[in-house]
């Protein structure tokens, strides 16, 4: 009889851990949850780079200011980059898609080298106020 309360009562001990265990997992889900609440990641743009030329890298970001109507002529990118529009919209002009507007909020690729016609200007803010537009490239190490 000692052994069957004995038995019964390592089976009460062992449900009860096994009860505690439960509701801690259950809880840690609960709080990953509230947690995951608290913040947000949302990939705004990625472009497959492929095989890049061996060389030393450099980082850059640079944050592009145009009072309204202001223009950029044609230029030469030495890296490519992703672009991200802050504030207002900028109407860029492209040597084989013609011309898109990105207004606040929007992204866009350019790849290295020469991506705008010669003859228009590259750039353009179309909006009524200021435009600024985060600039994030990788280049070449001088």
């Amino acid at each position: 009889m000692l052994k069957g309360v004995m038995h019964t009562r390592s089976m009460l001990v062992m449900l009860l851990v096994l009860f505690f265990v439960v509701a801690l997992f259950a809880n840690c889900g609960a709080l990953a949850t509230a947690q995951e609440q608290k913040f947000k990641s949302t990939v705004l743009e990625q472009v497959d780079l492929g095989n890049l030329p061996a060389g030393e890298r450099v980082l850059k970001m640079t944050l592009v200011e145009m009072q309204p109507g202001a223009e950029i002529p044609a230029h030469t990118h030495k890296g490519p980059g992703v672009r991200y529009v802050l504030e207002g919209a900028v109407s860029i002009a492209w040597k084989e898609r013609g011309r898109q507007t990105f207004k606040a909020g929007s992204t866009y690729f350019e790849g290295a080298g020469e991506n705008h016609p010669p003859e228009e200007m590259a750039a353009k803010n179309v909006a009524e106020g200021m435009t600024r537009t985060l600039v994030i490239e990788l280049l070449p190490k001088k």
